[in-house]
């Protein structure tokens, strides 16, 4: 395992205390924040797309090909009322939800395409919306 960037472990040192992680979950998530960083900064093929929940909340994906499945390594969550969430290996969860561990689905989730440029748009600017 490589070092992470002293805020980045600073958070999930105190996401483990807060939910009194086990040394094994501690090793897992590790893994996975590990996996995860390694696959968004690969240069496997992608693909990006988004869906808007029931619930208002706008979800854009991106998405890299490994082991024969569309793993997400970057997921934005915009909501009505202007509320962000962004989850990669910077913050795989929270204390309001997590980066998906099921490889998209597009047909099943319902996800539409989205250009590589309009996923980075929201996710520099969340100002932008899928319904605005």
């Amino acid at each position: 395992m490589s070092s992470l960037p002293v805020d980045v472990q600073a958070y999930y040192t105190d996401l483990a205390q807060r939910r009194d992680w086990s040394y094994e979950t501690v090793v897992a998530v590790r893994t996975t924040v590990d996996l995860i960083r390694d696959l968004d900064r690969g240069t496997a093929p992608r693909t990006y797309g988004a869906v808007a929940a029931d619930d208002g909340t706008d979800w854009l994906f991106e998405a890299v090909w490994h082991e024969r499945e569309w793993v997400v390594v970057r997921q934005l969550g915009a909501r009505e009322d202007g509320e962000i969430r962004r989850y990669w290996w910077q913050r795989l969860e929270d204390d309001e939800g997590m980066l998906t561990d099921r490889g998209l689905d597009r047909e099943a989730w319902g996800v539409r395409e989205l250009s590589r440029e309009d996923f980075y748009t929201a996710w520099d600017d969340p100002g932008w919306s899928l319904t605005g």
